[in-house]
């Protein structure tokens, strides 16, 4: 696109112009959808009457998802005036494993929340403020018409001047657009259970992290997490993997996991569950569509997604209102403000260090993270959101090169 545009695209003639229902629809009602709606309402001044977000899922409605979620979208959400009230679990430090071996640090991390109550909680705030949420509302088609979409819902046809996709990795709306992407797919099994005696780690507010399991072929990590169900402490239980090969079977390595702690997989409630790696080459946007949250990616170390997906929020409620204000449909720099943010760039080093601890050389950043309690601290920084100063990161170089 040449810059500066044409004034026509400033000022679109009234030959263009045509009566739609919407002028941004939003597909997928989780952390990313309610965030960009509530940024166009409650930072843009985008009217909410004129804002639709669409879920196939009728709320409140439960996800395969650990719930943690960083101080980095705590913070986001209180910019939009959202203070999390529904019942959590404060993560006190991180703890980790491999092989028997026990590092540990105390550190305020976030919170670890039931995704049933958060969704729920910020539809709620969103529906307060006028955004029409259509939930229990299937989208199963695409078409482009002159200035926008048109939308085949379960329930009809619906217009919009933009579309934001916020769907997820598995959702239809990146199917409908044509979107593929080469990045592997990671994979994850969640389930919940009641506290045992050996969750010594969990019962203190700790998050557990066993890298055991990369001796099963796998790239990822085992964890526990706290958590509170129907008001009683619990566990938050699974297994991450990141998938940057093909590799060993993902459920055998969680029953083993699980059977070291007491649990049985046979006797539990598995959850599946896809993601997709937010790396360089991810699709960010599309002529009147952008991607928000885990349908453009989550971090591919971690697999976290809800504080990245709140923060993306934000950015993608500014396009969308500057291309509303001035007929552009093109989001020019939405790409670029996404991978230059604190957060982008959080992300796509995320995606280097995955091959770099879960890979086959990854030996030497395993044990500083074991052992190395500076490290987990400075770890635990960059995962709420914090950069590093180079004095820490050369730090950190110094412990890798000894504990290679």
């Amino acid at each position: 696109m040449t810059w500066p545009p044409s004034s026509t695209a400033f000022f679109p003639s009234k030959t263009r112009k045509v009566a739609f229902d919407y002028d941004v629809v939003i597909v997928g009602g989780g952390p990313a959808g309610a965030s960009t709606s509530l940024h166009l309402g409650r930072t843009q001044g985008i009217r909410a009457d004129r804002v639709a977000l669409l879920d196939k899922a009728k709320f409140p409605r439960d996800k395969p998802c650990a719930g943690a979620v960083s101080q980095l979208g705590i913070d986001a959400l209180r910019a939009v005036g959202v203070t999390i009230t529904v019942p959590h679990v404060p993560m006190c430090g991180v703890r980790v494993l491999m092989n028997g071996a026990v590092g540990e640090t105390s550190c305020a991390m976030g919170i670890v929340v039931r995704r049933l109550a958060f969704d729920a909680q910020l539809l709620d705030h969103a529906r307060t403020l006028g955004v029409h949420v259509r939930d229990g509302e299937a989208l199963s088609g695409i078409r482009r018409v002159p200035g926008g979409f048109q939308l085949t819902t379960s329930k009809g046809i619906v217009t919009t001047r933009l579309l934001a996709v916020s769907d997820g990795a598995g959702g239809p709306t990146r199917k409908l657009l044509g979107i593929s992407e080469p990045a592997r797919k990671g994979h994850l099994y969640v389930l919940d259970t009641a506290a045992l005696a050996t969750d010594t780690g969990v019962a203190r507010g700790f998050a557990d992290f066993d890298l055991s399991i990369l001796e099963d072929g796998l790239q990822g990590y085992y964890w526990d997490f706290p958590t509170v169900i129907n008001g009683h402490p619990s566990v938050s239980r699974g297994i991450y993997h990141a998938n940057l090969s093909p590799s060993s079977d993902l459920k055998r390595a969680l029953g083993r996991a699980l059977a070291l702690r007491g649990v049985d997989i046979e006797k539990t409630k598995l959850r599946p569950f896809s993601t997709r790696p937010f790396v360089a080459s991810s699709t960010l946007a599309l002529e009147g569509a952008l991607l928000v949250g885990e349908s453009a990616g989550i971090d591919q170390a971690t697999g976290e997604g809800i504080a990245q997906a709140i923060v993306m929020g934000a950015i993608a409620a500014r396009h969308v209102a500057r291309a509303l204000r001035t007929g552009l449909r093109s989001f020019y720099g939405y790409a670029e403000e996404v991978r230059s943010s604190r957060m982008g760039r959080h992300m796509l080093q995320s995606a280097w260090l995955a091959n770099r601890v879960y890979g086959p050389w990854g030996g030497p950043a395993r044990r500083l993270l074991l052992t190395s309690s500076y490290a987990r601290a400075a770890g635990m920084s960059w995962y709420n959101g914090q950069s590093l100063p180079w004095s820490t990161k050369a730090r950190l170089g110094a412990g890798l090169v000894l504990a290679i």
